[in-house]
């Protein structure tokens, strides 16, 4: 592997980790920051959000401290580069409580997140969320 694509990686990381950050803080700005505007999110519930504008307006309905102390933890399984500004990441995210012991009975998480290089760095093209969580 190449220094390139050494640093590619660690950049990648750096943004699953700000992304299970932006969740567990319950912060909006922060969490819509990393999308790029035409950005597509399919959320846990299976709903599909166009454009970082529907993007934000359900992320502060739902991201916020009514929520509890309930969070995910989020860990890169694989990194695919398509090319080389757009990579595929599957993330595996456990349930856990504030104090970071696993939440049994809750189901884990596996997310595609499809991100892109830009000027600003890396950002969310599109993601998927691979369960479902009854309403």
């Amino acid at each position: 592997m190449n220094a390139q694509r050494t640093a590619d990686i660690e950049t990648i990381h750096n943004f699953v980790a700000a992304v299970e950050a932006s969740q567990r803080n319950r912060s909006p700005d922060d969490f819509i920051a990393l999308f790029s505007p035409d950005a597509v999110w399919v959320t846990g519930g299976g709903i599909r959000l166009t454009g970082r504008d529907e993007i934000d307006a359900f992320t502060r309905r739902v991201l916020t401290p009514a929520l509890g102390d309930v969070h995910a933890t989020y860990k890169v399984e694989h990194v695919l580069f398509v090319d080389d500004d757009v990579a595929a990441v599957n993330v595996r995210a456990t349930p856990v409580h504030a104090d970071g012991t696993r939440i049994e009975g809750e189901l884990e998480g596996t997310k595609l997140y499809v991100l892109k290089r830009n000027a600003e760095g890396w950002k969310f093209a599109s993601s998927h969320n691979g369960f479902i969580q009854p309403q």
